[in-house]
This record gives C-alpha cells, structure tokens and sequence, in this order.
C-alpha cells in the first residue's frame, strides 16, 4: 500500500463525514478543520515536526519522554478495592493534551460503529457517545451477555502503543513511534490519569472490535464496548460455544476478561447495560430514583445540612462544602435520569422543580 493512501481515504471519507454530520451550514468550516488537524498528525515524518504538532520546544519533548513526571494516589473502586491513578504533571499534561486532541480528531472519524466509550467530537468540544446509546441496541432482547476486560489501561503495554503508531493507521517512522509512545505511557504501561490514553486504547481495540463486530454479524448478535464493558444480546441464544469463541477472540487480541463480572442473563431477569436496565426500554434502575426520591425528600423536610449528613459520609467539618457537595451529587443524578429519560419525562420534571424548591432553603 502507497505511504499516502491511507490519508486520502482519511480526507476523502472526512468530506463525506462531515456533510453528514454537520449539514450544509457547518460543512465548510468543520470539514476545513477536521482534515487539516488530520493532516497534520500525519504529516508528521521526523522528530523536530513534533515540536509544531505539540506546540513545544524539542527539548522540553525529550525531557518529558526521558523523565516523564507523574502524580500518584490511590482512589476507592465503587465496589471494593483501590484505583491506582497516575496523573501526569502539568507540563506534560499540556502536551497530552495536545497530542489528544489530534488523536480524537482521528479517531472520531474511524471509529466503528457501536463503539460508545471514550469518543468525543473535540472541533464541538462535546462527548458524541454515551452509555445511553451504548445501550439502546440491547433493548427487548431475551439474552444478554456482559464482559469486562481486566485492568483494561494497564494491560496495554509501551510495545503495543509503539506497534500502533508504526501500523498502517499512521505509518510513522521507528524514531516517532517511540517518541510519542514514550510520552503517553509510564512505567512501560497506559496509566489511568492521563488523557490520552482513553483514545489510545480505542485504537489499540480496533482489531478486537473489527473481530467481534464480524463474528456478530455471523451469528445475530448485537454487539457494543464502551471502553472495557462489552455487551452481547440477542433474541437467539447464546450458547456456550459462542461464548467461548468470543473468550479467544479476546484473547488472540491480547486482553484478558474479568471472570467476575461476566453476565449471562435472559429476559425475565433484570437485564443492565453500563448500569441502565434495558429489559423493556433504556432506563434508570430503581434503586437510583429511590435514592434520588431519598435525597430530595429529606432535604425539603429535614434542611440541606442534615440531609448531606445522612446521605454521605465526610471527615471534615465544614457545614458550607457538605451542604455544597450535597446539591453538586444531587444535581448531577437529577441531569443524568433527564440523560436516561428525556428532559420532558414527568419523572424528570417533577425532580427539577423539587431541586429548585430545594435551592430556595438555602
């Protein structure tokens, strides 16, 4: 394959996307944008286009790939146990950052279909998947599979981001693949805490989702990953066997499933996808809503402070950021059910205006 056919298929499926996407009115602009941040990532053919790309000094580049610095700490998992963060400092987070946008850029427009997690349109600066659409393919099946994909960042090694950068996605030299592998792993891995690796790996999954998508085809199953979760249904079953073939397609593309949280459910139990049921339609799980009919109804009764007090738990003793965190969490499962089920359901509605009553107790 020529060294430059890949970027005109790039540019050409750019045009098309874009006056899909964004119509008539946006055409112009974001098709102009979008083919040149593309371009220019790859243009890149030595170490000193770096520098343009990343908007920084060559050796403030080799500093950072040499010596990259990283913070870090330890965060609670949600069901028991500890989440190494490592979060690169603000040097080389600005330089992430930047190589980030050029990669979600890239990515936005290859990315497969049925591919929710970690995708963003960043010329509108806005997430264009959610768990919303993740799920909504599922719906009304009568047999749903749920795998995860273990320690899903750190499992991703330097040598596989290197092969990236050197596949036929961008055709960079040895010297650059380096560099920029350098620059987005640490300790030889992906870390959690750095912004580029949410995009890498869905680059790094390309294969896997390519495999998965066609055995799906192959057998009537529906198919969607958003980020490590991958889900499963159809209103056929999934047998055994097919379960084992998607095991080694998984593992013939160098991940490892996290036995634990494997799910085979069938209709007449409660089926989730991302955390929403999708039984009958995509929606909240009740425990959710009660807790949101929870917090408001003690808050309207009891006052704000009390409320936080019953709902959280905090070691300091500050009144101002309990009451402050209280409102923030609150706020925040209120916009995600009207994300679930529309800023008009009823639901939806009668929560807001109660959150507003809420404010006014302040």
């Amino acid at each position: 394959m020529k060294p430059n056919l890949i970027r005109d298929k790039i540019h050409s499926k750019l045009e098309d996307y874009n006056k899909y996407l964004y119509g008539p009115r946006y055409d112009v602009i974001f098709r102009f944008e979008q083919e040149f941040f593309v371009s220019q990532l790859l243009s890149v053919v030595k170490i000193s286009d770096l520098r343009i790309l990343l908007k920084a000094q060559l050796s403030k580049i080799s500093n950072l790939m040499n010596k990259p610095s990283y913070i870090t700490f330890s965060i609670p998992k949600k069901r028991g146990g500890n989440r190494l963060i490592q979060s690169p400092d603000a040097n080389l987070m600005r330089i992430q950052s930047r190589l980030n946008f050029y990669l979600q850029n890239y990515y936005h427009l290859i990315r497969p279909e049925g591919i929710h997690g970690f995708v963003i349109n960043p010329n509108k600066k806005e997430k264009i998947c959610n768990i919303v659409d993740n799920a909504k393919i599922h719906v009304n099946q009568k047999h749903l599979l749920n795998l995860d994909l273990k320690e899903f960042f750190p499992s991703i090694e330097a040598y596989r981001v290197k092969e990236l950068f050197v596949s036929e996605y961008f055709k960079f030299n040895e010297d650059i693949a380096n560099a920029l592998a350098l620059l987005v792993t640490y300790k030889g891995k992906l870390p959690i805490g750095a912004p580029t690796s949410p995009v890498i790996s869905n680059f790094i999954c390309l294969q896997l989702d390519s495999d998965l998508i066609t055995f799906c085809n192959e057998n009537q199953i529906n198919f969607s990953r958003y980020a490590d979760d991958l889900t499963f249904s159809s209103n056929k079953e999934i047998t055994k066997e097919m379960i084992r073939s998607i095991f080694e397609i998984i593992k013939q593309n160098q991940f490892e499933i996290n036995t634990k949280k494997t799910r085979l459910k069938s209709k007449n139990r409660k089926q989730t996808v991302t955390g929403l049921v999708v039984n009958e339609k995509v929606n909240v799980d009740r425990q959710t809503l009660k807790m949101v009919r929870a917090m408001l109804y003690d808050a309207s009764k009891n006052g704000i402070a009390k409320a936080a007090s019953k709902h959280f738990s905090f070691n300091q003793k500050n009144a101002h950021t309990h009451t402050s965190y209280f409102l923030n969490r609150l706020e925040g499962y209120i916009n995600f059910i009207a994300q679930v089920r529309g800023k008009e359901d009823a639901l939806v509605l009668k929560f807001k205006e109660e959150f507003k009553m809420i404010l006014k107790l302040q």
